[in-house]
C-alpha cells in the first residue's frame, strides 16, 4: 500500500472498508461535466473518449490506496493471466500502442512488479509478474472489485450488460471501418 496517500485517498479506505461518499461525490461531479460540456454531442470519438475518461477517474481513485493507475492494474492482471506474455501480444491483443505500452510496462519493472526476458524470436520482449507483483495485484483486487461494483451500482443492472455487448460491436465496427478507408489523398473527392 502507497503510505503518502492523500486525504481523499485515506477517506477511501477507512479500516480497510471503502466509503462510498467520495466515490459518489466524484461520480455526481464527473456526471454535472458531462451534461455542461454536450459542447460536441454526435461525435462519437467525444463521447467514448468522455466516458473512458470518467471511467478511468473512478478506477484510478479506488486504487489510489494501492499505488496502482487503472492500467497499470490491468496490465498486471492480463500478464498473471497469461503467466508470461510478449510485448507485441500484449499490445494486439489489449489493442495498446506499442510505444505507450513500453512506458507503462517500464514504469511497471521500475516499480519491481513486473521482469522482463529477451525471447527467442527476433528478440521479443517477454513479461511475467515478480512476487512483489503478484502481491500487489492481490492487495488491489478488492479495490478494483469495489470499483466495478460502484460502477455497476450507478449504472443498473441492464445498462451494465448492455455496456459490453456496446463496447464489444464499437471496437468490431471501428476495426472494420478502419479497413474501409481511403487514402486521405482522396478525402476531398469522397467522405471517408
Amino acid at each position: 500500500m502507497q503510505e503518502d496517500a492523500t486525504d481523499s485517498e485515506r477517506a477511501i479506505a477507512q479500516d480497510g472498508q471503502l466509503s462510498s461518499a467520495p466515490v459518489q461525490i466524484k461520480l455526481q461531479t464527473l456526471i454535472s461535466e458531462r451534461i455542461l460540456e454536450d459542447t460536441d454531442a454526435g461525435c462519437a470519438c467525444v463521447a467514448l473518449r468522455r466516458a473512458s475518461r470518467c471511467v478511468t477517474q473512478l478506477y484510478d481513485l479506488v486504487l489510489a490506496p494501492c499505488g496502482l493507475k487503472c492500467t497499470q492494474f490491468v496490465s498486471l492482471r492480463a500478464i498473471d493471466e497469461a503467466g508470461e506474455i510478449a510485448q507485441y501480444q500484449f499490445a494486439r491483443q489489449y489493442t495498446v500502442a506499442v510505444e505507450t505500452l513500453s512506458r507503462r510496462l517500464g514504469a511497471l519493472r521500475r516499480k519491481g512488479l513486473v521482469k522482463v526476458r529477451t525471447g527467442t524470436r527476433h528478440g521479443e520482449q517477454i513479461y511475467s509478474l515478480t512476487d512483489d507483483g503478484k502481491k500487489v495485484l492481490e492487495q488491489a483486487r478488492p479495490y478494483w472489485e469495489r470499483a466495478q461494483e460502484r460502477l455497476k451500482t450507478a449504472l443498473g443492472e441492464a445498462d451494465w450488460n448492455i455496456l459490453f455487448s456496446i463496447a464489444d460491436r464499437v471496437a468490431s465496427a471501428a476495426l472494420q471501418a478502419e479497413k474501409l478507408r481511403l487514402p486521405n489523398s482522396d478525402h476531398n473527392k469522397t467522405a471517408a
